[in-house]
């Protein structure tokens, strides 16, 4: 009895210590954090108590903020801190405020993901990072588009994944190595490794309670990429309420190749709102009639900045009010939720 109380002593000091440790250790990145990126974190924490549905001035100025942050982030810079190992990435994160958001970011929608329970009839959609989101219903979860550093972190809790083109801020080849490791589909329209889930051609699949429809387009409207983009529509049947999605990469939005996915939608992921993602909210062949139009590909730190690389936040809300539709702006880590017909 003795021995046990000594051992049964001993683990919850070896427990203390540890939790100590852990505090002192987060203690301490907190305090070598640059002053810029304790500025950042705190308008972080303002951007959190706003709303994507709601673009009021207190929101748009934060957005600004994001813009000059990554403005002031040289694309190079970016580029070599994903290729850093753990311990340097986070010294960056530590002194460079869009790099901190960045991880910030992720950390949130991989807590969200993992531990949230989706009630029936209703569906949770998150924006990662440029046009990758993660959504999940009461009975699967799947990815489109995601590009992280950290991306692969996310395969335990994904069923399948959606890639839109062949270009890296599209997707990690980490995170779909893992899948094809678990056996778990990967559809795009160059992968080979997961046969039976690459087409070139419109296609169509069932993945549990999920109806998958695509049609192929030109890359941003350019003759020498034709079918070079997979529109992909997904819909995720009764207990997600009936939730549909459809992501338009980076596509010319031309109702010509949006055929194989016209028709109502709950959810359209454009681009960043420019005049010719117009051409196919309708009601016409080709088209499509969402309840919300979400932007996004706005800040891509592989890009240089505006006017040579990323959209602008500006230019972005030039454009809102040719959306004919109701109109998301989120940022990374954002949650939205679809239930009883609506999102909020």
């Amino acid at each position: 009895m003795r021995k046990t109380n000594i051992s049964l002593l001993l683990f919850f000091i070896t427990i203390a210590v540890s939790c100590q440790k852990g505090l002192y250790s987060e203690s301490k990145r907190n305090n070598r954090r640059s002053e810029a990126v304790q500025e950042a974190a705190e308008t972080l924490s303002q951007f959190r108590g706003t709303s994507p549905f709601n673009l009021d001035d207190e929101r748009l100025l934060l957005w600004e903020k994001f813009q000059f942050y990554s403005d002031n982030l040289e694309n190079t810079t970016f580029k070599e801190y994903l290729q850093k190992p753990e311990e340097e990435a986070v010294k960056m994160e530590d002194s460079i405020p869009i790099l901190y958001l960045y991880r910030e970011g992720f950390n949130k929608v991989l807590y969200e993901v993992k531990n949230s329970k989706v009630e029936h009839g209703s569906t949770l959609v998150w924006m990662l990072y440029n046009m990758g989101f993660v959504v999940k219903t009461p009975s699967g979860c799947f990815g489109i588009d995601i590009d992280h550093r950290l991306a692969e972190q996310l395969e335990p809790y994904l069923d399948f994944l959606c890639i839109t083109h062949n270009h890296g801020d599209h997707y990690n080849n980490k995170l779909v190595e893992a899948m094809i490791n678990q056996g778990k589909p990967v559809l795009s329209n160059f992968y080979e490794d997961s046969p039976g889930y690459v087409s070139k051609t419109a296609a169509s699949y069932q993945i549990g309670n999920f109806t998958i429809r695509t049609d192929l387009s030109d890359h941003l409207a350019n003759p020498d990429f034709p079918n070079f983009v997979t529109l992909f529509r997904i819909e995720g049947g009764d207990d997600s309420g009936n939730f549909s999605i459809l992501h338009c990469g980076d596509s010319g939005f031309n109702p010509a190749h949006f055929k194989n996915v016209e028709g109502d939608v709950n959810m359209v992921v454009l681009r960043w709102g420019a005049p010719r993602e117009n051409n196919i909210l309708g009601s016409g062949q080709g088209q499509v009639l969402p309840d919300y139009a979400v932007l996004s590909h706005l800040i891509e730190l592989r890009h240089k900045p505006y006017p040579h690389g990323q959209a602008s936040i500006t230019k972005t809300l030039e454009h809102l009010p040719n959306v004919n539709a109701n109109t998301i702006l989120p940022f990374w880590g954002e949650k939205m939720t679809w239930e009883n017909g609506e999102m909020y």
